[in-house]
């Protein structure tokens, strides 16, 4: 083959390329565009809840929460800076409309503490009823902590007991339905089994009192178990806004009077919710107050200061979102 066909061969497998080329980054460049497209609509509905890189944006919640017709949502203040925020993991949001006002590392894992018995209130309630009696051991009463002034001997109610678990942080009280329920191993089973069934997909409990630093969740999954107890066993929050309770053994003719430990529990506006601390945990607080007429939850974890940081977040909330009438 001659040189001048060579250069005219060469000369057309270059032209070929830069036309394959070109359909190549044409057809590149329009997925790009199109892609780009729809990111942007997507951050236009998501501008109100928000547009910093530390804080996350739950983009279904928004979404659900925008779809519903006959709402008038909370609009940002872009203005308005955003929080300091001292905890592990923040999760502020409406419960009424599933509007997400703040969310900080919601899908951060963290030791839950006390929190614990929320969920062990849940289980003890479906499995054995609030009429199931409960006796109180010696072993119960020995377990770390003081709260409930339960005496071995004891017998409650699964309802009054939970009561004086849940007011005043009773890890007697945890145990007790624990050994009730045929020991350590079947109670924790009941436990991560029910936070599977609620959709709490990285949560681990191993006992339940929230003693040890091993039972672990997310402010993600605290909220599904919020919702879970609303629609379930709303009762749970009406007892945790009781300032106080009158309890008497079901073999006793003694009755005795319980207070509620939980730093809110005269917010006029609290509507209910659980504290946990530990030293690997620092505060936790799993709340529902009352503001601008929606139910909001508020969860912290690893806080410094939760009785500080709860009044604060929600001062921000308030300066930062405009609200409408509903």
């Amino acid at each position: 083959m001659s040189i001048k066909w060579q250069a005219a061969i060469f000369i057309a497998l270059i032209l070929a390329s830069l036309a394959l080329t070109r359909i190549e980054t044409s057809s590149f460049l329009s997925f790009f565009s199109t892609s780009s497209g729809a990111s942007e609509t997507v951050s236009t509905d998501l501008s109100e809840a928000s547009s910093s890189p530390f804080f996350e944006t739950d983009s279904v919640a928004v979404s659900r929460a925008i779809s519903q017709t006959g709402k008038t949502l909370p609009k940002r203040k872009w203005d308005v800076l955003d929080p300091g925020i001292d905890a592990e993991g923040v999760l502020i949001q409406s419960l009424d409309e599933d509007f997400p006002f703040l969310r900080f590392r919601t899908h951060k894992t963290w030791p839950i503490a006390s929190v614990t018995k929320l969920l062990t209130a849940v289980v003890v309630l479906e499995e054995g009823g609030e009429k199931k009696r409960v006796t109180i051991s010696q072993n119960a009463v020995d377990t770390p902590g003081v709260a409930g002034n339960l005496v071995s001997g004891e017998v409650y109610s699964t309802e009054d007991l939970v009561k004086i678990m849940l007011l005043t942080s009773s890890n007697d009280a945890a145990l007790a339905f624990e050994e009730n329920a045929g020991g350590r191993e079947t109670f924790t089973t009941l436990l991560n089994k029910k936070a599977g069934e609620i959709g709490m997909s990285d949560t681990v409990l191993h006992e339940p009192s929230g003693l040890s630093d091993l039972n672990i969740s997310t402010a993600n999954d605290l909220l599904k178990l919020v919702k879970y107890i609303i629609e379930k066993h709303p009762d749970i929050l009406s007892w945790t806004r009781l300032p106080s309770i009158l309890v008497q053994p079901i073999n006793s003719q003694t009755s005795k009077t319980l207070y509620n430990i939980n730093p809110f529990v005269n917010d006029t506006e609290f509507l209910g919710g659980k504290t946990g601390t530990l030293p690997e945990a620092r505060q936790n607080l799993v709340s529902i107050f009352s503001f601008n007429e929606y139910r909001i939850a508020i969860i912290l974890l690893g806080s410094g200061d939760r009785i500080q940081e709860v009044p604060e977040l929600l001062e921000w909330v308030d300066s930062a979102y405009e609200f409408y009438e509903k």
